[in-house]
């Protein structure tokens, strides 16, 4: 019941348009909100201001910045669910938090699927001027690799070692020094290779090359994560779920102004992601989500199978449910970072994590969401 982050091979942006639509059922959402496997109160769902935002129709784009593309997004674009809104959704490939950010910031892009610990590194640090509306993934795959032909074998063995990373107090790194920190290697005994985004990681540490110096390690999340699992010179020697869990990773994140002025489009974004979600979730879909996986990313039906595997069958890091972000994770996730000094000053995690129209997690657009995917069912 899960959903995950995959990529699109082709240019940085793609816009979608419509293709062949299932729909989900009615009465398999209910029962999903009937079970209580989402722990969430649907409240003032009538409340979002009925503006209609420039991006509200199919003519013009909503710019979405992320390193992939999660398999709620596939199935999105795929099943119709994005034109089914009304919305033309055009996909710009993130190099890294930095420029994420910025592009967000400065207005380039409309939405961003980022990890939340970049969300609340700006909320906190920075200024309150960016939100959280939905949850991707918990630490999908999240592991620690290193390249065996660099002579690392162990995490032993990266003391004087660099490590790579996206951003020097971003993205993973928390995550990373976590993993490092629980087999017995203390942040002052490495140093940190800033490179980019997982992707180009991945590609840096299978050349075990970048820009002329070694890559020695790096943390990867799915679909890297499995892609790494095939290179022979290439060992997994930490998982973060071994030690956070739960853990809230990648989430959908807008700033303030653009929600205020477009939540109508905020909320059928979030639409077509939960029916993309509940479809992949779908163990009768699983044939098709492969496929989807597969051809997605550009890898074979056994590694798609393994990224599915690890999505949308793994209860404990795979995907969000429909899309709500794990509130408990959001606090594990606040919680990492404070402990090795990620915050200007203290924080109350329970406090901050919880959710609200005025916290950096608001779940109003959620809501009103997830009772609009309900009334899609036939």
């Amino acid at each position: 019941m899960y959903v995950y982050l995959s990529i699109y091979e082709g240019s940085n942006k793609e816009p979608y348009g419509r293709k062949p639509g299932i729909r989900i059922m009615k009465k398999s959402l209910r029962s999903i909100l009937a079970s209580g496997a989402i722990a969430v109160v649907v409240g003032g769902l009538f409340s979002l201001t009925p503006a209609v935002a420039h991006a509200d129709t199919a003519s013009n784009c909503i710019e979405y910045g992320a390193f992939g593309h999660t398999v709620s997004f596939t199935e999105a674009v795929d099943r119709g669910y994005f034109t089914d809104e009304g919305l033309n959704v055009c996909f710009n490939q993130v190099s890294s938090s930095q420029q994420q950010f910025a592009s967000l910031l400065g207005g380039q892009y409309d939405i961003a699927g980022t990890t939340a610990d970049n969300a609340v590194n700006q909320y906190v640090n920075t200024s309150p001027n960016v939100e959280i509306i939905g949850g991707m993934e918990q630490g999908s795959g999240l592991a620690v690799f290193v390249n065996t032909a660099n002579g690392i074998n162990s995490i032993a063995d990266l003391a004087g070692k660099t490590v790579a990373v996206d951003a020097p107090n971003s993205g993973y790194v928390f995550a990373t020094e976590k993993i490092l920190q629980e087999n017995g290697l203390q942040p002052s005994q490495y140093t940190l290779q800033v490179i980019g985004g997982s992707k180009q990681r991945l590609q840096d540490l299978e050349a075990g090359t970048y820009n002329g110096s070694p890559v020695y390690a790096t943390i990867l999340g799915s679909p890297f994560s499995e892609q790494a699992q095939t290179d022979p010179n290439l060992k997994e020697v930490g998982t973060l779920s071994s030690y956070v869990a739960p853990y809230q990773g990648t989430s959908l994140v807008v700033t303030d102004a653009y929600a205020k002025a477009n939540p109508t489009a905020v909320t059928k974004f979030l639409t077509a992601m939960i029916r993309g979600s509940l479809y992949a979730e779908n163990p009768a879909n699983q044939s098709q989500v492969v496929a989807d996986i597969a051809a997605t990313n550009g890898v074979s039906t056994s590694v798609a199978t393994s990224i599915y595997n690890d999505t949308e069958r793994n209860f404990v890091s795979g995907e969000n449910i429909a899309e709500a972000e794990n509130v408990l994770g959001l606090i594990n996730t606040i919680q990492l970072r404070q402990s090795f000094g990620g915050f200007n000053t203290s924080v109350n995690a329970t406090q901050l994590a919880m959710p609200g129209p005025n916290n950096v997690y608001n779940d109003q657009y959620w809501n009103a969401a997830f009772m609009q995917a309900l009334q899609q069912g036939e």
